[in-house]
């Protein structure tokens, strides 16, 4: 009987092989490589770059390069792309804590990796399905996860001026990271339609494998695809939250000006303040509402008994309008309250929200005593304390929905707020401890994305910039610069509509998103029929 040809060996590095480690930290380094490239890619669509189409790039090559890949081999590629978004992305942190800065890059990053594991990765069909669905998860935990999460530098604000943003109406920013995700999938798989069609056509025997492979190519493609366009197409035409044809308002958000880069514990409060009443004194009636920023009136006891309390009530009674003023108030000696008060046209105190969603390291100090030991936290010497209520409160102009800040990141707080009966959004802010435009301008894409999500305008408003008027569309109608003094006015539509997201919430995109998971599992196992006599075995 003959016997086979011996097949020559393949040199491979074995575990003893003093080179095998060297083969393999190469190995590791080019795809952690390959992760950083594609991460720095999704970090310049992210504002203040705004190059909305390279975050598809860099997906794309994540789906191409990962297929085939070991847990360990993704894990690696994982955290180089997170590593790539974040350290771009996240960059404005190493103004204030250098370990601070290197430690939340770290932690983003590994949600990246933790993804690309969770990815089965044997099939390139379990990737079509499985990638987005482990984004949606990623996305979930960090918002969420330690110390209420940390959604900036995400992938959804680099998408507020894409095609896929309509999205947002019916899963909100985690259905948006999903189809930015899937329409990189789409691209890859069009490469390897591409590919597979070359390699069936260059052959000049009849149809065989070549050109079955080529066809389940095509086919992946369309579904993909189909997926990626329908899904803007149908949320364009979903609910979009219009209703109730009430009256306008007309509207002021008041811009104090002043220098960017300054920490407020260095920051006289009351030259703060006189630069927004300043700015405010340049009105005259007709004016519904007037909205100033976050913190600009502060104080060590009850902010209604304060002379410039008496200030804005005056104020409101010239103009004859609601005025929304953002109030920090000391409560004893450790901690303080960071609230938005409104006063109506007769100058008394009609409501006040308490920001629910506070900045780890900026707004208080966990674990205070541990960390103080470790490190200086002289620059924030008073802890916050937390509300719990919904975004609204009830001014004589109309019902608002309220954001203060860093909650504008945060889809529930404007999902809340509308809930609750807000007709428009207002985010009184203060951007002016940074020295870059990164965090205004990502600030502004989350109201993007809330202006979608909620089908209501948004009314933005900060010391030194971006005050901003953004309509449902996303369109940002009127927008200030950065450290000029300014008082922008506008007619603003009220709503009472709600979007299929405000409806809903989260709950059906991550059903739908283990359900997916599920699929894709089942989708990566090798299809191999049984074994009969004469008929042999089908190969995967």
């Amino acid at each position: 009987m003959l016997s086979a040809s011996p097949q020559p060996r393949v040199a491979t590095p074995s575990a003893g092989d003093s080179h095998g480690w060297r083969y393999r930290s190469i190995s590791m380094l080019r795809q952690l490589g390959l992760g950083i490239f594609c991460g720095v890619l999704i970090a310049l669509s992210i504002p203040p770059f705004g190059f909305w189409p390279l975050a598809w790039l860099g997906f794309a090559a994540l789906a191409l390069g990962m297929q085939g890949k070991t847990a360990l081999t993704r894990g690696c590629i994982g955290f180089g792309a997170g590593l790539g978004q974040y350290v771009v992305g996240l960059a404005w942190v190493s103004e204030f804590s250098i370990p601070g800065c290197i430690a939340l890059m770290v932690l983003s990053a590994l949600y990246f990796a933790v993804a690309l594991v969770l990815v089965p990765s044997s099939r390139f069909r379990s990737i079509a399905i499985g990638m987005p669905a482990a984004f949606i998860l990623s996305d979930w935990v960090r918002a969420r996860f330690p110390l209420g999460g940390f959604p900036l530098g995400g992938t959804s604000l680099g998408q507020s001026l894409s095609p896929l943003v309509p999205v947002t109406r019916l899963g909100g920013s985690l259905l948006l990271t999903s189809e930015t995700v899937l329409a990189g999938v789409a691209i890859a798989q069009s490469v390897r339609v591409i590919v597979a069609w070359r390699a069936a056509l260059s052959r000049s025997k009849p149809p065989g494998p070549s050109s079955r492979t080529a066809q389940k190519a095509t086919i992946l493609l369309v579904g993909v695809s189909s997926v990626a366009i329908a899904t803007p197409l149908v949320a364009w035409l979903s609910p979009s939250g219009k209703g109730g044809h009430l009256p306008e308002l007309r509207v002021a958000l008041v811009q104090g000006g002043g220098e960017r880069g300054t920490r407020a514990i260095h920051t006289d409060p009351e030259v703060v303040f006189s630069r927004h009443m300043e700015a405010a004194s340049t009105l005259s009636p007709p004016v519904d509402l007037l909205v100033m920023p976050e913190g600009i009136l502060q104080t060590n006891v009850s902010f209604a008994s304060t002379a410039d309390a008496a200030e804005v009530a005056g104020l409101a009674v010239r103009l004859s309008a609601s005025v929304i003023v953002g109030v920090e108030q000391d409560v004893g000696t450790r901690r303080y309250l960071n609230e938005v008060a409104a006063w109506s046209p007769s100058g008394q105190v009609v409501a006040v929200y308490v920001k629910n969603h506070l900045v780890p390291f900026g707004e208080y100090v966990p674990w205070r005593s541990l960390i103080s030991s470790l490190f200086n936290v002289s620059d924030v010497p008073l802890d916050a304390i937390p509300g719990h209520t919904s975004g609204y409160i009830d001014t004589p102009a109309a019902p608002l929905g309220v954001m203060i800040s860093y909650e504008v990141f945060f889809d529930d707080r404007a999902r809340g707020g509308v809930r609750s009966g807000g007709q428009v959004l207002i985010v009184p802010t203060n951007t002016a401890s940074y020295r870059s435009s990164q965090v205004p301008a990502q600030e502004l894409a989350a109201a993007r994305l809330r202006s979608w999500e909620t089908g209501r305008w948004v009314l933005q408003v900060t010391p030194t910039g971006y005050t901003a008027v953004v309509a449902p569309s996303g369109r940002v109608l009127e927008r200030t610069t950065l450290g000029r003094q300014t008082v922008l006015k506008a007619r603003v539509p009220r709503e009472t509509g709600q979007t299929i997201y405000v409806k809903l919430g989260d709950a059906p995109v991550a059903v739908g998103a283990a359900l997916a998971f599920v699929l894709a599992l089942k989708l990566a196992r090798p299809n191999v029929r049984p074994y009969r006599r004469g008929a042999g075995t089908m190969r995967p």
